[in-house]
């Protein structure tokens, strides 16, 4: 996907690159928006625009693509370091990146070909702002044939390689956290595939406790949002 993505920017032409993958869906207002937050930065170091993304299924069923931040705003300004205690918060189809900081980054290096949006955030917000839009701009797309799900393995990989490449740029906790929370998931994931790593990776980099409270997560983000209204109900 990174190559794509690549073969793609080529092609472009303007100031600012926008996403659409295939089986997300723009709503109409997300330009509009976010057009309105790149001229009221003029002459700052922008870099990258976004906005809230839902996240549905064949079931129906909506929630906030970022569930770190489904009850309040979402970061602004220097965010490189929440894409590191959040994960990959962004959606990429719902995000407008400044042309000239792709060019600054040097694009997309050979070994980030999964996790490439995840690299051109971390790299982009490293010495550029963000602005987000509140509002949902977008619908991301959820079923069992997005490389997500079919190139999970990969995705985690990729997601460790990026902590190891910008370790020096971050303090020991941040550190310390993302990579347990990465090896754990990748380890479930090894594990699930029949991969022998899998265990071994689990006892030694990742964290029992938190794979253990995973499920308790989830009952609880299922109960707060019978409790209160996430962000993106607020919104109009």
């Amino acid at each position: 996907m990174g190559r794509a993505r690549e073969l793609a920017i080529r092609q472009s032409k303007g100031e600012w690159l926008a996403f659409l993958d295939q089986d997300d869906i723009w709503l109409p207002i997300k330009l509009e928006k976010q057009v309105a937050l790149i001229q009221a930065e003029m002459g700052r170091l922008l870099g990258i625009v976004y906005g809230r993304t839902l996240a549905f299924s064949a079931l129906a069923r909506k929630r906030d693509f970022d569930r770190k931040h489904e009850f309040q705003l979402l970061p602004e300004g220097n965010i490189f370091v929440e894409l590191f205690k959040s994960s990959c918060f962004i959606a990429i189809s719902s995000a407008m990146l400044r042309r000239s900081a792709y060019d600054d980054i040097g694009g997309i290096p050979d070994e980030f070909q999964i996790s490439c949006d995840y690299y051109l955030l971390v790299a982009i917000a490293r010495r550029y702002r963000a602005r987000a839009v509140q509002e949902v701009v977008c619908r991301y797309r959820v079923h069992g044939q997005s490389l997500y799900h079919t190139r999970r393995l990969g995705v985690y990989q990729e997601g460790l390689l990026l902590i190891d490449s910008w370790a020096h740029s971050l303090d020991a906790d941040v550190l310390d956290s993302s990579r347990k929370f990465l090896s754990t998931v990748l380890a479930v994931a090894e594990i699930f595939e029949l991969n022998g790593n899998g265990v071994v990776r689990l006892f030694r980099d990742g964290s029992i406790g938190l794979l253990l409270s995973r499920p308790f997560a989830r009952v609880y983000r299922a109960i707060r949002r019978r409790v209160h209204r996430p962000y993106w109900r607020r919104v109009k």
